[in-house]
């Protein structure tokens, strides 16, 4: 099996634990119904559950909206972020908040690619955002997007073995992951002292998540398989 092979199976997975499928979890509440999908694309969604009535505070509405996406109710988490965005005196933190759940929202029901325009919006300021991207980026496959996803990575902090991501929403994606997605990203770039850093990077992600049957452990093998030595 060549490289370029082993590395789209590398990135369905990465694609899988970032939509909350892969051993990271995720996946909390029940399927998302047909009607409740959004439509990919842009960063505002166009959600058609119900929303937040007529609820204008910010952080009400923002709390709501977490609320219905730990229970899978995308589209009206979508809706009520979109209200949240309509408000006059929100702050800035508050919209990008509302951005980064628009963009996990619109991953867990119709993939990764369609929350990039939302992640874009967040990822300034959000790390959640900045993992939600840098999966987008690296799914399309193109050597620009993946020396775009190491950028943004390392924004996180995660460029520091030691650094550990930790999400403030059930977004399904561990810390563990996320530094097998950086190991990925660096082995694939190649540059001088990325093997190195390649090897430190999936050897946290396996001490943190030792199993055989995740996504850390399918990136891990793959890895190996495109021949990183020392691992």
């Amino acid at each position: 099996m060549n490289r370029n092979h082993l590395g789209l199976l590398t990135i369905v997975t990465i694609i899988l634990l970032a939509s909350g499928c892969g051993g990271g979890g995720g996946g909390s509440g029940r399927f998302t119904l047909p009607g409740e999908i959004p439509s990919p694309g842009g960063g505002g969604g166009t959600g058609t559950g119900t929303g937040g009535g007529g609820e204008t505070d910010p952080d009400a509405l923002i709390a709501s909206a977490w609320e219905d996406f730990k229970f899978g109710a995308y589209s009206s988490t979508i809706s009520k972020f979109n209200q949240v965005l309509t408000l006059s005196d929100i702050t800035d933190s508050q919209k990008t908040d509302a951005y980064n759940g628009i963009g996990w929202s619109q991953t867990k029901s119709a993939g990764v690619e369609s929350g990039y325009s939302a992640f874009s919006q967040a990822a300034t300021t959000q790390n959640e955002a900045r993992i939600g991207l840098a999966a987008a980026l690296i799914q399309r496959g193109q050597t620009s997007g993946f020396l775009q996803a190491i950028q943004t990575l390392e924004t996180v902090g995660l460029g520091n073995p030691s650094f550990k991501f930790q999400s403030t929403h059930p977004i399904g994606v561990s810390n563990a992951e996320a530094h097998a997605m950086l190991a990925f990203c660096y082995f694939w770039r190649k540059s001088t002292d990325d093997e190195d850093k390649a090897k430190s990077q999936i050897k946290i992600a396996r001490f943190e998540d030792p199993s055989n049957d995740s996504s850390v452990a399918q990136i891990y093998k793959t890895l190996k398989d495109m021949g990183l030595q020392g691992i």
